[in-house]
C-alpha cells in the first residue's frame, strides 16, 4: 500500500508512475485544504498528515489493509463512510476510517485491481458519490 503523508510523497509516487497525474492533483488539492484547515501557518512543503490521518492507496499485491494498521479481517473494519470517486478515467472506492477521534485515514481502493474479498465486502457497504474535480467557489468538500 502506498502511504501519503506529505506533498513530497505525492510527487514521488507520481514520478515513479505509481499514481496518475490526475490522482496526484486530487491528493494535492485535498492535502492543501487540510493544511489550510489544520495548520494555516505552515507552508505546504512543511505540512504532514502523520498526526491527522494519512491517505493510503491499495496496490495490486495488497491482500488486506494491514499496512496502515487495520485488522486483517475486513469484517472488523468499520469505516465512517465509503465513497466512490472517478479521477482520470479510473474509479476508486474511498474508505474514511476514524481513529481516536483525532484523525481520519482515507484509503483509496482502485476498482481495477481490487481483490475479490474486498470487492465482496464493499458490495455490502453504503456508498456515496464523490467528485474528483477541483472545487468551485462556494463549494467545499470536508476532506
Amino acid at each position: 500500500m502506498h502511504i501519503i503523508k506529505t506533498i513530497c510523497d505525492i510527487r514521488r509516487l507520481k514520478l515513479a508512475g505509481s499514481i496518475s497525474t490526475e490522482l496526484a492533483e486530487h491528493f494535492a488539492r485535498k492535502l492543501n485544504r487540510l493544511k489550510e484547515a489544520l495548520a494555516p501557518e505552515l507552508g505546504l512543503e512543511d505540512f504532514s498528515l502523520e498526526f491527522h490521518g494519512v491517505f493510503g492507496v491499495l496496490e495490486a499485491s495488497d491482500k488486506n489493509l494491514t499496512a496502515i494498521g487495520l485488522p486483517e479481517d475486513l469484517a472488523l473494519i468499520m469505516p465512517e463512510w465509503v465513497s466512490r470517486l472517478e479521477v482520470g478515467g479510473e474509479r476508486y472506492y474511498v474508505l474514511y476510517l476514524l481513529y481516536d477521534n483525532d484523525g481520519i485515514d482515507q484509503v483509496y481502493l482502485p476498482d481495477a485491481i481490487m481483490p475479490g474479498i474486498i470487492w465482496l465486502w464493499l458490495s455490502e457497504q453504503p456508498v456515496e458519490e464523490e467528485s474528483g474535480e477541483a472545487e468551485t467557489d462556494g463549494v467545499k468538500q470536508p476532506f
